[in-house]
Parts: structure tokens; sequence; C-alpha cells
């Protein structure tokens, strides 16, 4: 595991040799701190499988529509996960943290459109070939506000009923997923950084 200071995130960078499954438990307040000693903004990228049930999820919407078709929702045998924590705004605000969700997908498909790879974005979905690349929730604790985006790697190991496409499928090799990760990771940190000069710059009428 290495930290790198990206202001004001501190991004989290797990030895993609040491996978883990994201099974939900990471969405949860202060896990960067429990797990790597680090403290406020963070940005922890790994890479692993997913497994979530219903009870494990939390979108309602989902759950509510797919409930019935499997009894795992969520899943993939290999995954690259991204989970930030922000306690800047607080309370924490819902809304404004899907906003930011949008943000990382909109980078995510910048890039990727970088690569000559096109691409189709639904919500905080994106879709190559109708065939669905990520996964992406926002939600809040009672101080910090959470995200988890994953993008398959592999396109195996998902629900029955769903059309799954990884990134190694899109011709990304397995060397440049952690430059790639890295890249996504900043460029995030960036723009929050500059929303936040833009806030501090400008007066009130």
């Amino acid at each position: 595991m290495k930290t790198v200071n990206k202001s004001p995130y501190t991004i989290i960078l797990e030895e993609f040799s040491n996978k883990m499954i994201y099974d939900g438990s990471q969405i949860s307040s202060h896990y960067a701190a429990e797990k790597y000693g680090v403290i406020g903004e963070s940005i922890l990228v790994f890479r692993g499988g997913m497994k979530l049930s219903p009870k494990e999820m939390v979108d309602i919407k989902d759950i509510i529509r797919e409930s019935h078709l499997s009894n795992i929702l969520i899943s993939s045998d290999d995954s690259l996960h991204f989970i930030i924590e922000e306690f800047d705004i607080q309370p924490p605000n819902m809304e404004i943290e899907y906003y930011r969700l949008r943000i990382l997908t909109q980078i995510t498909i910048d890039i990727l459109k970088e690569k000559e790879i096109e691409v189709e974005k639904k919500g905080t979905d994106i879709f190559i070939d109708g065939k669905k690349l990520n996964v992406g929730i926002a939600t809040v604790g009672k101080s910090s506000s959470k995200i988890h985006f994953g993008l398959n790697i592999l396109s195996t190991g998902v629900p029955e009923h769903v059309q799954a496409v990884g990134l190694l499928d899109l011709g990304i090799n397995v060397d440049e997923i952690q430059s790639l990760a890295i890249q996504i990771a900043e460029n995030y940190a960036k723009e929050i950084s500059r929303i936040k000069e833009d806030v501090a710059k400008t007066r009130t009428i």
C-alpha cells in the first residue's frame, strides 16, 4: 500500500496483488481511518471482485427492481474500485455527493474517449456497445459522504441478468490498469480542488 497526497485528498493505492472483495463494508464511515490510519478526505483504490446481496446494498431502486432476479445483485470476478470519503460538506449532503459521482463518471468517460473507446452514459452508468462497464453509488453517514465506483476489469462473474464488459475487453492491458486508476483518482481530486478554488474566489451578491 502507498499513499499520494493530492490536495484535498489522500489517495490510498492498495497493492493490486492484494486483491480485496468489495462487499459493502468499505463504504462505511471512517473506513480509511480505521484500516489505513488516513484521516480526512480520501480516495481508496483497490482491485478485486464484488459480491453484494440486497441486504448489503444501499440502492433501494435496484433492490426493488432486481431482487427477484438473483440472490446476489452486484458481483464481479475482478474489478477496479474507488472508495471516496469526504468530510467537507457538513452536514453531509447526498445530493451533492451524487453530483460528485457524476463528475467521477465523466472523468472516466473522458479518459476512455482519449483511448478512442466509444462510450454511452446513462446517469452514473457507463455502457460500451450496450454492455455495462461499471457500478456506482453515493451515500452519506453522520459525518461524511461516500462514493463507491467500480469498473469491471473482467466481464465474468456478473449476475446472469447483466450484460457486462471489462477493461481488458476494451484493449486496456493489465499493466495499464494501475496508471488508469491513478489518473482517474488524481483528475477527480483536481476537479474538486478547482471547484473549491472557484468558491473561494467568488464574491457573494
